[in-house]
């Protein structure tokens, strides 16, 4: 929720100003929510200037790219969110609609079924799997991958490690199956497996974010100062992180300066003083 108050800007020097980040993504949401896709748009491109690698600012792009319908943009944000996090079921859906809508069934319907695997449960993506595969309810049904996305989102840490540790070895070439198991590891305690497969995934891979969260928590100084600019810039607040592990997490307070112009988009997106956005 957005108060009247919080997040306020602060003036500094000479036409800017100073905010929070978390301010500008929360404004962007609350766009999202009210149904103005456009404004959110606007609002995300303050943050790209400063932070061209921002992944909440992405999945918001693709979000908004789908309530627009331009399939095509949404693709690109999707191809770029998908290097840094594989297994973004966002990110998927929108990959999925964009490749149906240029006609490639055949494609179309592998991606629908990665995205299921992601998100099982998500309306669209199991439309999408349905309307490509003539209407087969055996579609929906869980596969192995699809359970152990059910298990990670819900926390179930040790059920996900074992079950993503089963895929992987079937699957090695799997990066969002890696990134689950060792983000399973990790939270269910078992530091050094997950530190293992996060050194693996960083030299795989500079853009896998998570891979860089769990090398920092589990490693030493020298694996601490490597993630630092990756994490930085990919996720400065920790706002992504959150949103991954759905649970609490600790976040940096990350501030802006930012002209008047883009000052007076942000004031267009906070509430009255009666009124809150959720």
């Amino acid at each position: 929720m957005i108060s009247a108050s919080e997040g306020a800007p602060e003036r500094s020097g000479a036409d800017e100003t100073v905010v929070e980040l978390a301010a500008l993504s929360r404004a962007m949401q609350a766009r999202l929510t009210a149904g103005e896709p456009e404004a959110a748009a606007a609002l995300a491109q303050v943050i790209l200037l400063r932070y061209p690698r921002h992944l909440a600012t992405y999945e918001r792009l693709i979000q908004a790219a789908w309530m627009l319908q331009r399939w095509q943009e949404g693709e690109d944000w999707a191809r770029r969110l998908l290097q840094a996090d594989p297994g973004n079921a966002v990110a998927w859906r929108s990959l999925a609609f964009a490749v149906e809508q240029k006609g490639m069934l055949a494609t179309a319907r592998s991606v629908w079924r990665r995205a299921f695997q992601c998100h099982p449960y998500d309306p669209d993506i199991r439309s999408g799997l349905m309307r490509t595969h003539s209407g087969s309810g055996e579609r929906l049904r869980l596969d192995d991958a699809a359970l152990a996305s059910l298990y990670l989102r819900a926390g179930r840490w040790s059920h996900a490690a074992g079950a993503y540790r089963k895929l992987v070895k079937a699957e090695p070439k799997r990066l969002d199956f890696q990134i689950n198991w060792m983000v399973a590891a990790w939270q269910q305690g078992e530091r050094r497996e997950a530190y293992q497969l996060a050194r693996r995934l960083t030299q795989q891979s500079r853009y896998t974010l998570m891979a860089w969260v769990v090398l920092a928590a589990t490693g030493d100084v020298d694996d601490q100062a490597l993630a630092r600019h990756p994490i930085q810039s990919m996720d400065p607040d920790g706002e992504f992180v959150q949103m991954w592990l759905r649970i609490p997490w600790e976040r940096p307070h990350i501030s802006l300066r930012i002209t008047s112009r883009e000052a007076a988009l942000l004031a267009e997106s906070e509430p009255s003083k009666d009124s809150s956005v959720f």
